[in-house]
């Protein structure tokens, strides 16, 4: 079975830095609760939190009601952290998951962030907010935002766009936070991380072969505009109608120029600030 995973994790990440870690790794456990099924794989007890793991299974099952699937995950408690690098933005600095559609397994490679990156691998296969841009709209994004990508999927704007507002209010109920404050907590650290990868030398954000651009840059145009957003939304979403208001709204603003986070180091690739809870 680790086997499998590694081969798995290695042609998602054409790179064997995961695979290599989890070599030293010999702690596993299996969770189960209702139709999700988790293998966690670790190396020290200590950062095994059984009672976080299961309040998150608790929540995602809420979000697989609406899916006829039954899931198996594999949660690879890593300490890599994704951070900036100023040369270059690889799947290494910017990925933590990956899900096929056509199977039930999803994949999480670091313990950074994993509640709200299992959610959004859950989201790819939930049909009213998965789906698909138009090549034709797809140049038009690229044309537009001057991105260099042969690979950039814009729906992943869309998946992690929700994967935030719905983590945000999950966690809202479970810790007994205030919706509204840690939306806007988290508005601002995202126009901050717009801030950072703008601010990059000449190319390295529009030449990454990964959809930084989508996860971070795109995600917070729709959540600055949100009032005018939840106006044109329909579900599934109209790639035609995406499409216009992200080069509609397009220019932020980037006033924000300090980091925001009492959560996040300033050089972390971290696409929310509570995404751990």
């Amino acid at each position: 079975m680790i086997e499998s995973i590694k081969r798995d994790i290695a042609g998602f990440f054409k790179n064997n830095a995961f695979n290599n870690y989890l070599n030293t790794v010999n702690k596993r456990k299996f969770l189960k609760y209702k139709n999700i099924t988790i293998l966690i794989i670790y190396k020290e007890e200590s950062s095994l939190n059984i009672p976080h793991i299961k309040m998150v299974l608790k929540r995602l099952y809420k979000i697989t009601q609406h899916i006829n699937k039954n899931f198996n995950m594999i949660l690879l408690l890593s300490p890599f952290s994704k951070k900036i690098n100023n040369n270059l933005l690889s799947y290494l600095h910017v990925n933590s998951g990956f899900t096929y559609l056509n199977r039930n397994n999803i994949y999480i490679v670091r313990k950074e962030e994993f509640p709200k990156v299992l959610l959004h691998e859950i989201l790819h296969h939930n049909q009213y907010i998965h789906s698909s841009f138009k090549q034709s709209n797809i140049q038009r994004l690229k044309k537009h935002f001057n991105i260099i990508n042969n690979d950039f999927d814009p729906n992943e704007t869309i998946v992690e766009f929700w994967a935030t507002i719905i983590h945000l209010n999950l966690i809202s109920e479970d810790y007994k936070l205030d919706f509204y404050k840690i939306f806007m907590d988290e508005l601002k650290y995202s126009l901050y991380k717009c801030y950072q990868l703008y601010n990059l030398p000449k190319n390295v954000l529009n030449t990454s072969k990964t959809n930084i651009y989508a996860y971070i840059i795109f995600k917070t145009i729709l959540m600055y505009n949100i009032v005018e957003l939840q106006k044109i939304y329909t579900y599934p979403y109209n790639d035609d109608i995406i499409t216009d208001f992200l080069i509609k709204h397009s220019k932020l603003p980037l006033t924000i120029t300090k980091n925001p986070s009492k959560i996040r180091e300033d050089n972390s690739l971290c696409f929310m600030s509570y995404s751990d809870l």
